[in-house]
């Protein structure tokens, strides 16, 4: 890995997201994985080894409700109701200009969780969409497990 010296670190306006067959405008995008791990215990007070158990991944979008409503819309033209709705990928990539584009792929994605919110003062109002990502998080075409 090298270090730039006055270099640009990644910014959001560095960030593109492709959801199939949809464009959204996402205001923010997070996700995450853990695999659990666990030491396993033998005579004394020291770990002998180690177990695993399941994988999981979850993430979270952000996007104006006028693009969630296009969510929405989608929903209704494929005939799925919207929890039943399952993205085989949403593409997350990321690059500096005239650098390595970075790409992590979030598959087969549902939604399990969805907040509106508004108040008073608002400029904008958004959506949350808490997902569940079964397929697992893919960063840079390595598998997580």
């Amino acid at each position: 890995m090298s270090l730039k010296v006055n270099g640009k670190a990644y910014g959001w306006g560095d960030v593109d997201i492709k959801l199939p067959g949809l464009t959204p405008e996402v205001q923010e995008v997070s996700y995450d994985d853990e695999n659990d791990v666990e030491e396993v215990y033998g005579r004394g007070g020291k770990p002998r080894g180690y177990g695993e158990g399941n994988y999981k991944a979850s993430g979270k979008l952000t996007m104006l409700r006028d693009d969630y409503e296009e969510l929405l819309s989608y929903c209704k033209s494929k005939g799925v109701a919207f929890y039943k709705l399952e993205l085989a990928s949403v593409v997350v990539s990321y690059a500096n200009e005239g650098e390595k584009t970075h790409i992590d792929e979030l598959k087969k994605v549902r939604f399990t969780k969805r907040s509106n919110k508004a108040a008073q003062g608002d400029k904008s109002l958004t959506v949350d969409l808490d997902m569940i990502i079964l397929g697992g998080i893919v960063q840079d075409g390595v598998e997580p497990i």
